[in-house]
């Protein structure tokens, strides 16, 4: 996995030719992930919906639908995240790269339905916008939703960060704000977020919130269940190599449902309650989690969707543990610079840049066969396996685009080098103190 990531930038060095579109942003598609079906994609305008599965990739262009049972999200390398409700139609209008690898720009466009939206927090100069039939909602480091009716009308709610909302006239929200446009693109003042008995994300919101306390950045886990009904019962598990502390909350509209944690030791530990229910495991062992939700009662014909969120304590350090099936591996950047033995390759030294709840960004220089050469990928994580996008490259100070170091590697080496199989399945990576920290499983 280290190695070929690492060719990436390498094979950069041997390039000679600049290309005009090396100047140009590199794009950045989105992962989908379906917690319910059906949820179907359209790629490009004018083509047909088609239903789709997690680990689909969401390319500029393209718009991701759910049906009237569907919920899914899609996922950006950095980590923003946008979660659909059911009946709702999105389209990923635009998302790119800066040639530092972090997000420069997003914009979305919404049809109908809900989202709501995790932007991690942007570096100077970037931008991420929803923009509706009649107004757009422009953000930086915030939690928001957006709610769009059959007659266009379009209401934001914030519940962190900041949002200019605009129409014809401009509204700036702040936290534990909502303001609605109407379809003609009014905008009316801004007041309290007001309880909707039909909003789903209040608690999502309250459940991702209660485990991220105390908790390390990039270790959480969000599922979300199929509705569940009086005396049923849903489950999911998680990977943890052990040393710490594994946190578990359930969110859900009302009613009774129970949380039950089995840790890999057979251990278990159970909560009733209003939602969120929290349930930490302290001292938690290695291996595999089994989260299991149960509805108790009044439920109702419908029945209700539990949302759950795991999250656990890493030491973000180097690390090479196997616990009965979890896997976790922890590189530091001269590990990593370190390790790789190229023939022609000298002063190679690698970086892992800043902070980042999902993927990591690479960047490293050296000489090949006598050219200087430095280079960034973004690393992240998709259907198990490790997708690396190659997003700028220098030689002789001159910029090749990314696209082609991608098909010369491939040509090299007679293999598609953009995804890797690292052994085991990762489910979760991210960054922390420089260090690039990989979560997994062994098998399915």
């Amino acid at each position: 996995m280290v190695i070929l990531a690492v060719v990436i930038l390498v094979v950069a060095g041997v390039l000679v030719w600049v290309n005009v579109s090396a100047q140009a942003a590199v794009s950045a598609s989105a992962v989908l992930t379906v917690y319910l079906p059906a949820t179907s994609i359209q790629h490009g305008s004018g083509g047909a919906f088609a239903q789709a599965t997690s680990g689909s990739l969401v390319r500029a262009g393209d718009s991701v639908q759910t049906d009237d049972k569907g919920r899914a999200a899609i996922t950006l390398p950095d980590g923003t995240f946008t979660r659909l409700a059911t009946g709702t139609t999105i389209r990923l209008d635009s998302s790119h790269f800066s040639r530092s690898g972090s997000l420069h720009d997003s914009k979305l466009s919404q049809q109908i339905g809900r989202t709501f939206t995790n932007v991690q927090h942007l570096v100077s100069g970037a931008t991420f916008q929803v923009a509706g039939k009649s107004a757009s909602a422009t953000v930086r480091g915030t939690k928001f939703e957006v709610y769009i009716t059959k007659d266009g009308s379009m209401t934001v709610k914030l519940y962190e960060g900041t949002v200019d909302f605009h129409g014809k006239n401009h509204v700036h929200l702040t936290a534990g704000e909502q303001a609605t446009a109407d379809p003609d693109g009014n905008i009316g003042a801004p007041g309290p977020i007001l309880p909707d008995p039909n909003d789903p994300f209040g608690p999502d919101l309250a459940a991702s919130n209660a485990v991220t306390a105390g908790t390390t950045p990039g270790t959480e886990q969000d599922y979300i269940g199929r509705p569940l009904h009086d005396g049923e019962q849903e489950e999911f598990t998680y990977s943890y190599a052990g040393g710490g502390l594994v946190m578990a909350s359930l969110g859900y509209p009302g009613s009774s449902m129970k949380l039950t944690v089995e840790a890999p030791d057979n251990s278990s530990f159970s909560k009733t309650g209003p939602s969120p229910i929290v349930q930490p495991v302290n001292n938690a062992p290695g291996g595999i989690y089994r989260i299991v939700v149960s509805g108790l009662s009044g439920l109702g014909a419908a029945g209700e969707t539990p949302f759950v969120a795991v999250a656990s304590v890493e030491a973000c350090a180097g690390a090479d543990v196997d616990q009965l099936g979890a896997v976790h591996r922890g590189y530091a950047a001269g590990d990593l610079a370190s390790a790789v033995q190229v023939s022609g390759l000298s002063n190679l030294k690698l970086s892992v840049n800043s902070n980042s709840v999902r993927g990591a960004i690479l960047t490293g220089t050296g000489t090949y066969d006598g050219i200087g050469w430095s280079g960034t990928v973004v690393l992240i994580p998709r259907n198990g396996l490790l997708d690396i996008m190659a997003v700028s490259a220098t030689v002789f100070g001159l910029s090749v685009p990314g696209q082609q170091i991608v098909q010369q590697i491939g040509s090299a080496i007679g293999q598609d080098p953009s995804t890797v199989n690292p052994g085991f399945v990762i489910d979760r990576l991210f960054t922390c103190n420089s260090i690039l920290m990989v979560d997994g499983r062994v098998g399915p």
